[in-house]
């Protein structure tokens, strides 16, 4: 790979040998065979398409016979070094990664002690400062600015982010999920010190399609608050008319798949909802003094979705989902109710929202990776009944299907977040370079898609 401390050594080589003027010609020829070396001498699964086209376009002629390489992998020179460059920035050095995520036992036991060790996370200060030249921050932090490719491009996506904790891991997260064609709305809570809010508004300052939501609540758990956030960031999204779906997710967050990946999921999900319900197993108590308007079925779920844009408009303007957020400000845990019952009660006639037999038998929803505390398969502690992830649970992680995995505490366990971003940046590095392929299949076939209330036609 070319990194900056192999360009050093060798223009140190080039400069003591040969005088400057032919150093620095001889320099950038080196450079450039390199970089093209690299973007090509790699065998290309499949065609990625992306907006930044060379004329001259790249492919390994020997192998497109054996492996179905398609007719060309449109690359750019400069995004494939930045790209490499990326993965180099995030290279764990402490732990070998890939050696946790297939559960080498040994190597599991010596990172769980490096990842106990104490370390500070950034703050408020760091951030204040290094957000005064935004180039010097999209470099040094490792924010991808381009869309990659058109694919991705034309598949924008609508995030929420409600951050009132650990600024680090905040921004860690939306740098993973980062890419200009994107729209996120982030809501600071109210509680926040001044100087993490200054700091948050300055990143946001340097990302054009990132904005500060139009309210601030103070946010309490089990209360109204915690839904309004998602309501508020939802309207404001709304404005911008091209985003296909929506996920809302909370500071302490960290995707599993990358960017690529989550359009091709999506996109297979064909307008489903990925939103949880239970019915049997759900906690009466919460609605037991009130019941849900126009003879509706009150669903217990989840605060964390993955919604199409349909489900987002009906939510907004329809009077029926307002008269149902009415009743949820009457019931405990709202934001655990308001959406699920919306999504599992086909007679509403909402594209995309579930049909099939009862939910709480399929609990097959893929938008979080999440461990309570009536399950054993946890390596850290738990906290509210939710499992804090670590180092320990990382082959889990590595294998899990869903979408995003909650819940993440940077000061007790670095090395959990380091080896994501580690296997994010490489995945994205060799997804643009076509030779990593993802099959969506699985999300095609699962029973909240085949079972989805579709569009009259």
């Amino acid at each position: 790979m070319l990194t900056r401390l192999h360009k050093s050594r060798c223009w140190h080589s080039l400069r003591g040998k040969l005088p400057y003027t032919i150093a620095v010609i001889v320099f950038g020829l080196a450079c450039n065979l390199l970089i093209h070396h690299i973007a090509v001498s790699r065998p290309h699964a499949e065609e990625i398409t992306g907006p930044f086209k060379v004329p001259s376009q790249t492919k390994h002629a020997s192998m497109a016979s054996t492996n179905k390489v398609p007719a060309s992998c449109t690359l750019d020179q400069g995004t494939v070094e930045q790209l490499i460059q990326r993965g180099q920035l995030f290279k764990v050095h402490e732990a070998n990664c890939s050696k946790l995520f297939l559960g080498d036992k040994s190597s599991i036991e010596a990172a769980i002690q490096i990842a106990q060790a104490p370390r500070t996370s950034l703050g408020s200060d760091f951030y204040l400062n290094i957000t005064t030249n935004c180039d010097v921050f999209h470099k040094s932090r490792g924010y991808v600015m381009s869309s990659l490719t058109r694919e991705e491009e034309e598949f924008p996506i609508a995030f929420s982010l409600v951050v009132y904790t650990d600024l680090e891991m905040a921004e860690r997260l939306l740098r993973a999920i980062y890419r200009p064609h994107n729209f996120y709305c982030v809501h600071v809570d109210r509680k926040v010190p001044s100087e993490y809010f200054r700091a948050v508004s300055n990143i946001i300052r340097c990302l054009p399609n990132v904005f500060l939501s139009s309210k601030r609540l103070n946010v309490r758990w089990g209360t109204f608050s915690v839904l309004h956030t998602e309501l508020v960031c939802m309207r404001d999204l709304w404005r911008h008319t091209t985003w296909k779906y929506f996920i809302n997710l909370t500071g302490q967050e960290f995707p599993l798949k990358t960017n690529l990946e989550l359009v091709r999921i999506l996109k297979a999900y064909k307008g489903a909802n990925d939103i949880r319900g239970m019915i049997k197993t759900a906690n009466r108590r919460r609605w037991k003094n009130t019941r849900p308007p126009y003879g509706i079925r009150p669903v217990k779920g989840s605060v964390h979705i993955t919604a199409s844009r349909a489900f987002v408009d009906y939510v907004l303007h329809n009077e029926t989902a307002h008269a149902v957020l009415q009743w949820t400000r009457k019931t405990e845990i709202p934001d655990e109710t308001f959406f699920a019952t919306i999504n599992h009660n086909p007679q509403l006639n909402l594209t995309g929202t579930y049909k099939g037999r009862h939910p709480d038998e399929l609990n097959i929803f893929m938008t979080r990776y999440k461990i309570w505390n009536t399950r054993s398969r946890c390596a850290g502690r738990f906290q509210r009944m939710v499992c804090m992830l670590s180092t320990g649970d990382l082959p889990r992680l590595g294998q899990a299907k869903h979408l995003f995995a909650n819940k993440f505490m940077l000061n007790e366990d670095r090395l959990v977040i380091g080896c994501l971003e580690e296997k994010l940046a490489n995945h994205t590095r060799d997804e643009y370079m076509c030779t990593k392929v993802f099959n969506a299949s699985y999300y095609a076939n699962l029973k909240f898609v085949k079972n989805r209330v579709r569009a009259v036609t």
